[in-house]
């Protein structure tokens, strides 16, 4: 189920004001260059969103959902438009529309990194798909666990990130929106799995905080993320294995994918160790075969 637009602009806005607190470089030399892009906002960083929101949700705009062109629509650069014969089965069209539009979106991702888009001073969300509630979780992040350390030690290890984590997120209750566990209050994690976990979240953050700085929906980033860093760990394991990276199938588990990259590239033990035929097994046995 969409989050309303208001949950969603919510989060940039709180992104937003939290970019204002980095000591990031970036972060910081993308804020000046937007300035005049946020000023419409006026004193964001000094109000409660819900009452800034009453006087500045006119700024903003669902994008537009799927709709059938009609004759005489004029085509524009923000959709994806499509002519389908009345000769197409159902279930084959599908495959087609999705493969085209997926093309066609890594193309324009590629042109173009920045995905907000302004249409005549309003803002607008590029999608309307996006399920902002895992955000939640991100913001706390940001806000409790990452900032907070980086002022203190900049230089702190994994392990004071872990800590103040897990006393944060141990307070928290989990939101009804949200489905999955509250990150790091597993008491059964290893601390090796909670390090990750530190590691992919101020990964996250710093990137979230860029995005928002230069103009951009927070969200746009999060999906490409998490679909890299999958990406970025099938080519690790490949290349940790020397072979060229091999495309893990849908609902294939990390394991059974390692496995088979061992088989690929030779360095599984049992490889080469031919399977046992019954007769091998009566030989052992002490049985003979008539000569």
């Amino acid at each position: 189920m969409n989050n309303p637009l208001k949950e969603k602009i919510r989060y940039w806005f709180e992104f937003l004001r939290l970019a204002h607190e980095s000591h990031d470089p970036i972060v910081k030399t993308n804020l000046k260059k937007t300035v005049e892009f946020y000023a419409p906002w006026d004193d964001y960083r000094t109000q409660r969103f819900d009452i800034w929101w009453r006087s500045h949700s006119r700024l903003f705009k669902d994008p537009v959902s799927l709709s059938v062109p009609k004759v005489g629509d004029v085509v524009t650069e923000d959709a994806f438009y499509v002519r389908v014969p009345f000769t197409y089965a159902p279930s084959t069209l599908g495959k087609i529309v999705a493969e085209m539009y997926n093309r066609e979106l890594t193309q324009r991702q590629m042109r173009k990194k920045k995905t907000r888009k302004v249409y005549g001073g309003t803002y607008s969300l590029s999608r309307d798909d996006y399920q902002v509630s895992q955000f939640y979780y991100y913001l706390v992040f940001v806000r409790d666990v990452y900032l907070p350390v980086l002022r203190g030690n900049p230089k702190a290890k994994t392990g004071e990130y872990v800590a103040r984590s897990k006393d944060v997120f141990g307070k928290l209750r989990r939101k009804t929106t949200v489905v999955r566990q509250v990150p790091f209050t597993n008491s059964q994690a290893s601390y090796e799995s909670l390090s990750r976990l530190v590691r992919r979240y101020r990964q996250l953050s710093e990137k979230l905080l860029r995005n928002v700085s230069e103009g951009s929906f927070p969200g746009d980033y999060e999906e490409t993320f998490i679909k890299n860093q999958s990406q970025k760990r099938a080519e690790e394991i490949a290349k940790l294995y020397a072979i060229k990276p091999t495309k893990r199938s849908r609902g294939t588990s990390t394991s059974r994918f390692v496995k088979k990259i061992d088989r690929v590239s030779g360095t599984d033990p049992y490889a080469g160790a031919s399977r046992k035929t019954r007769s091998d097994k009566g030989k052992k046995r002490g049985s003979y075969s008539k000569g």
